[in-house]
């Protein structure tokens, strides 16, 4: 049987409820592809940790690989490598709405790793001391 790991776990539900939160302001339609786009992109990312530092890693380095390996943070970060006229504030306006997103949602995929640590970290709880 496929055993999720902890942080895997938490990761995945954190990224699903963030996604679909964030969706929620504008319309159901957006909180569907954003629940999904943020899982997806949390998949992804939560593979990548497996692999590299491993999901028993120490929390700042799994944390700093699962923002970095999230394809849709990397998205954000070109959208705003595009429009920085806009992030540094040069050009302002509606043609800016583009990079404000873009803002946001890289702001949103810092979330979704702390769901994994905290999921891990009150796992490791539960389970109580080793003997």
């Amino acid at each position: 049987m496929l055993r999720i790991r902890p942080f895997v776990m938490g990761h995945l539900v954190a990224a699903l409820l963030v996604g679909a939160g964030a969706g929620a302001f504008l319309a159901a339609e957006a909180m569907l592809i954003g629940g999904l786009g943020m899982l997806a992109g949390a998949i992804v990312s939560s593979l990548v940790c497996q692999w590299k530092p491993g999901v028993e890693a120490p929390a700042w380095q799994l944390w700093a690989v699962a923002v970095v390996a999230n394809p849709v943070f990397l998205g954000a970060l070109v959208f705003m490598a595009l429009d920085w006229q806009c992030v540094v504030g040069v050009q302002r306006g509606w043609g800016c709405l583009v990079a404000a997103m873009a803002i946001i949602v890289a702001s949103l995929c810092f979330l979704p790793p702390l769901g994994g640590l905290l999921w891990r970290s009150w796992k490791r709880y539960r389970a109580g001391p080793r003997s």
